[in-house]
């Protein structure tokens, strides 16, 4: 038996969609039919051979949007950029992130802060800000899907870099926070939390230690950013209509929570 994914035109915002797992994602919602707005930071290379994979494989023409998601003037205009090319997004994937080793041991409390700053900016006040530009246009259509991608790090805690795994975490509770007041509005949240992935992101660790990174998966293997993708369109599809509010761990069984 095979199931058919249909998105029936519905625009989708992806921020962080020129590599890794936002343009595996961005990729497999066009293929389902869903007009796609693709956020880029400074990749626009790379976002636009996104947007030509899209078209070569005959998906709805997508929209370039760009901006620094750690200033909130850059959200509000990607969103009205969105809204002007494509329509209202009801599907938001917060998929962008920052990654910034900032342990404890940082002995300029200002270089620490400034770290700590930068990625809750980027990875949850962008998460939030977007929701809420969002959030208007879903209620009036009595549908929206929410989908943060987390982490590991939001259960498991970071030692080297507490900044990236509290905002993680901060993305886990917002999705819940957000389940629990628009649910009777018909728009759900949920968040996908993967372990280690082979994104450009990731690729300097994992090419330093992959054996030992593989070693602690009981799959044996690093994630890729299409099995990441394929669970981020569960929740933006009608086969996730009733989850709101969970956490899927996507890790291989690296890490249980």
């Amino acid at each position: 038996m095979t199931t058919s994914i249909d998105l029936e035109g519905r625009v989708a915002l992806v921020t962080g969609a020129s590599r890794g797992i936002g343009a595996a994602t961005a990729r497999l919602l066009a293929a389902s039919g869903a007009r796609v707005a693709i956020h880029y930071g400074r990749s626009r290379a790379e976002a636009e051979e996104v947007a030509r994979d899209i078209r070569r494989a005959g998906g709805p023409a997508p929209a370039l949007v760009q901006g620094d998601l750690g200033r909130e003037d850059d959200r509000r205009r990607i969103h009205r950029e969105t809204v002007a090319a494509l329509g209202d997004p009801l599907l938001l994937v917060n998929n962008a992130g920052v990654y910034a080793r900032n342990p404890f041991e940082e002995t300029d409390d200002a270089a620490f802060l400034a770290a700590w700053r930068t990625t809750m900016a980027v990875n949850l006040e962008s998460a939030a800000h977007l929701a809420l530009l969002c959030l208007p246009a879903m209620r009036a259509a009595r549908f929206g899907r929410i989908v943060m991608v987390a982490s590991r790090a939001a259960f498991r805690a970071e030692t080297d870099a507490p900044s990236y795994a509290v905002s993680k975490a901060g993305m886990v509770n917002l999705a819940r926070c957000l389940a629990r007041n628009e649910g009777r509005h018909g728009v759900t949240a949920n968040s996908v939390c993967p372990g280690w992935v082979d994104t450009e992101m990731a690729q300097p660790d994992v090419s330093a230690r992959r054996a030992e990174i593989e070693g602690e998966i009981p799959l044996g293997r690093i994630g890729t950013p299409e099995e990441c993708a394929r669970a981020i369109l569960f929740y933006l599809s009608p086969l996730g209509d009733y989850a709101n509010g969970t956490a899927l761990g996507l890790n291989g069984g690296s890490y249980l929570h």
